[in-house]
């Protein structure tokens, strides 16, 4: 990476990454690496932009930023910005917000920007997550889970590997552990996905449809439907032994 920004550096403009990337699996980054790209970043003088659809809101009030400690000079979000309404958002440093009409030369514009009634849904669900004390209640949640599946995947008949970073959390069926990067799924480990696909289903539990999605646990999760998926994935990988 430093040998990149080293020969790259002067045409380097931004850097787009997701701090949790959760699309090909979860695929929980180093801190050690994030706050390189940061200061890499700083160095060149390139923007270090942060994909936080999925974790804005949902790993802190901060998103995985807050949680890593490292703050990006910009930020995106999705829906959750507008408590499930139909809009997006971008944030960052004053000084790059600045430069965005009317009071700088760069023009964005949208149909729902700025609504109303998304941002006021926006700001019930962070007033309602901080006065429930949402964050900690999510993360106890998933630390639950994690202790509950444990035994059962260390009985598993074939790899599979719990990955949770907060309340969002992916089941991985590679072979050589959980990856850190978008690894691809072999025949015989997608096959293995969709056989405990249909035998979860069939228990009342339905997973993300494909192999590299992740899961969310939400505040309506309670100890009684984290035992019961516990105990559905048990019953579903002793019928695909």
């Amino acid at each position: 990476m430093a040998e990149l920004f080293a020969r790259e550096g002067a045409r380097i403009a931004a850097v787009i990454i997701e701090p949790v990337p959760a699309n090909h699996g979860l695929l929980p980054q180093r801190r050690a690496y994030l706050s390189a790209l940061r200061d890499l970043t700083h160095q060149y003088g390139a923007l270090l932009i942060f994909d936080e659809v999925i974790s804005g809101f949902r790993l802190s009030r901060g998103g995985a930023a807050e949680r890593l400690g490292i703050a990006p000079d910009l930020a995106t979000f999705g829906k959750v910005i507008g408590g499930g309404m139909p809009v997006g958002a971008f944030g960052g440093a004053r000084v790059i917000m600045a430069r965005l009409a009317p009071d700088g030369d760069t023009y964005q514009a949208g149909t729902l920007s700025g609504n109303p009634v998304a941002m006021t849904a926006g700001l019930a669900t962070l007033d309602l997550l901080a006065r429930e004390s949402g964050w900690e209640r999510l993360e106890d949640c998933g630390a639950e889970l994690e202790r509950l599946l444990a035994p059962v995947l260390a009985e598993a008949p074939f790899p599979l590997h719990l990955v949770r970073v907060g309340s969002l959390f992916w089941l991985s069926f590679h072979e050589a552990g959980a990856p850190r990067t978008a690894a691809p799924l072999t025949a015989d480990e997608t096959a293995r996905f969709a056989a405990l696909f249909h035998a979860m289903l069939d228990r009342g539990i339905y997973l993300p449809p494909s192999a590299y999605e992740a899961c969310f646990l939400s505040l309506a999760h309670r100890s009684a439907e984290l035992t019961q998926l516990a105990q559905a994935l048990r019953e579903a990988l002793a019928t695909i032994a």
